[in-house]
């Protein structure tokens, strides 16, 4: 049967591709972009735990394959959803576009102050190599910047002047340097998709057919040598050192394809744990993501930070029950936060998702909301990183999304009798 739903999740994740390329206008939509994660994040790592299952039982293997078939699938049924009209009448905020631009300089200010101060501040990590400390607090508003900048670049493309360009560069210096001398992932996807959605949604521009073909291929092969070099991929790129790139590309993905650390294996051995010991979080570990990315433990005390978590997590103890434990590093995926949460149920998180994103694309792409424009650059980054990472990724980030774009357009909408005004001259 393992290999059955090999096959079916490679034909789920090809139609979610297809679905995407027989209408270019959907390349920036749900289903394509999960597709392209699928098949460059997943289908590599279903192949490779098939073929080197290690401590997977059989059992184990065809139900975290099968309940990747259904996630995968859950991203397009989500998303045929018929939208939620009550939803798109709130997404539809008329908006004071100099208030958005004054909001837009604000940020870009905060998120300068937080960067100036992360890199004047020495690095704390905890035992598991991430960062502590105060600047958890200080990258935590650093990300408005990215706010900023698609605030910028949307009227920019509305109304190209002088002063929009010049603040459009500004922030995105921080966005370039981070992906040019660090080489981080997320923020190298995060910056393109903000520069594709925002031509988009304003020039209707949409790259050729090709392109994606060649992303798809480029994603599988260096997204793990990226992973690895760090800003010293964009040094042999640039320097013109193609052939380093390649060998180091072909020896990344070969040690991906062995099989020897997969984070679909931490899946499916977490979803094999919660079988058996049959304890399931029901959303808890949701919320226990929430508490730590929202309460500070260097303000309120580590003590109660964790007594505010449920911290399920760890009943599952995979050093006695399989004699693994997860490396450092790793992560447990979508496919396996979300089966942790709801057993097989754990499809409809990524429904959900997409039915999100329906809405987002609907007042985006029609309606022409602002809020749903920078809300939508804002979540297919983090929609992408749910997969990779684990859904609960997505949510924590979601909320930081609505938190700080919600608060610029509660500071940019237009007041009643403006939006009288501005309804008559619609």
């Amino acid at each position: 049967m393992a290999e059955i739903y090999l096959n079916l999740l490679i034909l789920i994740c090809f139609c979610l591709f297809a679905w995407g390329l027989i209408r270019v206008e959907r390349v920036y939509q749900y289903p394509f972009f999960m597709g392209i994660i699928f098949i460059s994040f997943l289908v590599p790592q279903a192949f490779a735990l098939t073929q080197n299952p290690g401590q997977v039982s059989q059992v184990a293997l065809e139900r975290v394959l099968l309940v990747s078939c259904t996630c995968a699938a859950a991203c397009l049924i989500g998303y045929k959803l018929k939208p939620n009209k009550k939803w798109l009448v709130k997404l539809d905020i008329p908006i004071d576009e100099r208030k958005l631009f004054k909001a837009g300089i604000a940020l870009m200010v905060i998120g300068f102050i937080f960067i100036f101060l992360i890199n004047n501040t020495p690095v704390e990590k905890g035992a598991n190599g991430n960062w502590s400390g105060l600047n958890t607090i200080y990258l935590f508003f650093a990300q408005v910047i990215y706010i900023a900048f698609g605030i910028f670049l949307l009227q920019t493309l509305q109304r190209p002047s002088v002063s929009n360009l010049i603040f459009t560069a500004i922030t995105s210096v921080p966005l370039i340097q981070t992906v040019i001398l660090y080489g981080r992932r997320q923020p190298t996807m995060t910056l393109l998709v903000i520069i594709g959605v925002s031509f988009f949604l304003i020039r209707r521009y949409t790259p050729p057919r090709w392109i994606f073909i060649t992303v798809i291929v480029l994603m599988a092969l260096l997204i793990p040598a990226i992973g690895l070099l760090r800003g010293n991929f964009w040094t042999l790129l640039f320097s013109g050192n193609w052939q380093e790139v390649l060998s180091v590309s072909q020896k990344t993905f070969n040690y991906l394809i062995d099989g020897d650390l997969l984070e679909l294996r931490n899946a499916a051995l977490l979803m094999d744990a919660a079988e058996h010991t049959n304890r399931y979080g029901y959303g808890t570990g949701y919320w226990d993501g929430m508490v730590f990315q929202y309460v500070p433990g260097q303000i309120v005390g580590y003590d109660l930070k964790r007594l505010l978590q449920f911290n399920n997590f760890e009943t599952y103890d995979l050093a006695s029950m399989y004699g693994y434990s997860i490396p450092g590093g790793s992560t447990i995926t979508g496919i396996g936060d979300s089966f942790i949460e709801f057993s097989y149920f754990g499809f409809l998180s990524f429904a959900f998702i997409a039915y999100i994103f329906k809405n987002l694309w609907i007042s985006s792409v029609y309606h022409a909301s602002t809020f749903s424009r920078l809300l939508y650059m804002g979540l297919i980054s983090p929609a992408m990183v749910g997969l990779t990472h684990g859904t609960g990724r997505f949510f924590q980030e979601a909320l930081f999304q609505l938190i700080f774009v919600g608060l610029v357009t509660y500071y940019s909408r237009i007041k009643y009798k403006e939006y009288m005004q501005y309804m008559e001259d619609r």
